[in-house]
């Protein structure tokens, strides 16, 4: 079974439904991730804390462990009245009344790793005996070995599995559900920064800068024919040597001796770099930002910060610089700089999301000094500073935002900063955060 994508077939060679190298020292599952569960059982040192009236122990004691998958597991008691249907049901046999329908939900991390939220819970969350229950609303993360005292006498340890646990064939996520690998045809083109290229695991020199642009041109077409005209604009634009047909002849000639043979293809309509779009960093950088925003829509922001940062970590500098001269590399530096742009903004409102709003300030900071005009980095920097209880520092940062715009450029903020901006000045309630809440149906296993 391929590694990467679970179709059928075994030994070397390439997948051929992902081109996956198979047998490769780095042939490992995509999808592969920390391995946590949470053990359920009844605690008698937390009933004696708590001391609640007219609750009795359990007579028979029962465990159950949980595996934790998804981006989040909500730990409460079913109701059908109420339309509750937690992952950690804390109902039936394991019925502890203490427990609130809507108790507490865990969260998945963007470094595999989980946190808590008490969701106003009666009787409140506790954890590791600590005395005073946690705050509500408020993101706690979390760590091996740590438990969770919830109700009259339940206590949740949550455990990291060794990390040689393999997902069981029912666990194997589906093809839709994957990241799709990125094709192995022994060349990978990056960029996203100075231009590198890497045939068979090795670093290729391109010692000619316009080498290197014509190859950065035929990347950013993979796949599709780009004509001699085209490329010898994006080489010279205007300022065409009469000697521009024999140059990029020479210009091709030469990747030719350096890339895998038969990759770049002559055709009626130009040259064309043959293979994967997932060949080239820019088109993995997109596909990771796409998935990451849709994780983000619909309501997993762990891993939609998680697919987000592997995004960005794609980056080396700025993107094509051999074509920064002409109009072309304008238009392309213009156009990934814009999607990294929305890609950084993107996973900061996953971090707000996750309640990390003291953490973002630093780097919410910093982005907006960076791109002063940018509106939804301010949104987020005031969302920020008020959930962390600096309301007057967010009012401080609105009237900033505004002088910047109005000053130096003549414009007016946005009605919908506007209405952020009014929100925090009534300190209305709706700003204030709350824990993610989405619908998933993990795996469990009862031991009694």
């Amino acid at each position: 079974m391929c590694p990467n994508c679970g179709s059928e077939g075994e030994g070397t060679g390439t997948c051929p439904e992902c081109g996956f190298l198979l047998g490769s020292t780095d042939s490992a599952p995509v999808w592969e991730e920390q391995h946590w569960q949470v053990l359920v059982r009844p605690d008698r040192e937390h009933f004696e804390r708590v001391d609640a009236e007219g609750v009795e122990f359990p007579e028979v004691v029962q465990s159950r462990r949980i595996d934790l998958t998804g981006d989040m597991a909500r730990i409460g008691r079913r109701s059908q009245s109420k339309g509750t249907a937690p992952e950690i049901d804390l109902s039936g046999s394991m019925e502890d009344v203490g427990v609130s329908h809507r108790h507490a939900v865990l969260m998945r991390q963007p470094d595999g790793s989980w946190a808590m939220s008490d969701q106003g819970s009666t009787n409140g969350t506790f954890l590791n005996g600590d005395e005073d229950p946690l705050p509500a609303n408020r993101r706690v993360p979390l760590k091996d070995g740590d438990r969770i005292h919830v109700g009259a006498w339940t206590s949740l340890t949550v455990e990291r599995v060794d990390a040689a646990t393999r997902f069981s064939d029912a666990e194997i996520p589906s093809k839709d559900t994957r990241g799709v690998g990125r094709g192995r045809q022994g060349l990978e083109v990056a960029v996203l920064g100075p231009l590198t290229i890497t045939v068979g695991g090795s670093v290729v020199a391109v010692g000619s800068s316009k080498t290197r642009a014509v190859l950065a041109v035929l990347a950013l077409q993979i796949g599709t024919a780009v004509s001699a005209g085209d490329l010898e604009w994006a080489l010279w634009g205007d300022q065409e040597p009469r000697t521009a047909d024999k140059a990029l002849q020479g210009h091709i000639s030469a990747l030719r001796k350096l890339l895998p043979d038969g990759v770049i293809e002559t055709t009626p309509q130009g040259y064309r770099l043959t293979g994967p779009k997932d060949v080239v960093d820019a088109f993995r950088f997109d596909r990771r930002c796409n998935r990451g925003s849709e994780l983000l829509r619909a309501g997993h922001p762990g891993a939609a910060v998680a697919e987000l940062t592997r995004a960005l970590e794609l980056w080396r500098g700025a993107p094509v610089p051999d074509l920064a001269d002409g109009h072309l590399g304008a238009v392309e530096t213009s156009r990934w700089t814009e999607r990294r742009a929305v890609a950084v903004e993107d996973r900061f409102e996953g971090r707000l999301q996750l309640g990390d709003h003291q953490g973002a300030l630093p780097d919410l900071v910093a982005a907006v000094e960076d791109e002063p005009l940018r509106e939804r980095r301010w949104s987020q920097l005031m969302l920020a500073l008020y959930r962390s209880g600096r309301q007057v520092e967010a009012l401080r940062a609105f009237q900033r935002f505004r002088t910047v715009l109005d000053e130096e450029h003549g414009l007016a903020p946005s009605a919908e900063i506007i209405a952020l901006e009014r929100a925090i000045v009534l300190d209305q309630g709706t700003l204030r955060w709350v824990a993610p809440v989405g619908e998933r149906a993990p795996g469990t296993a009862d031991v009694v």
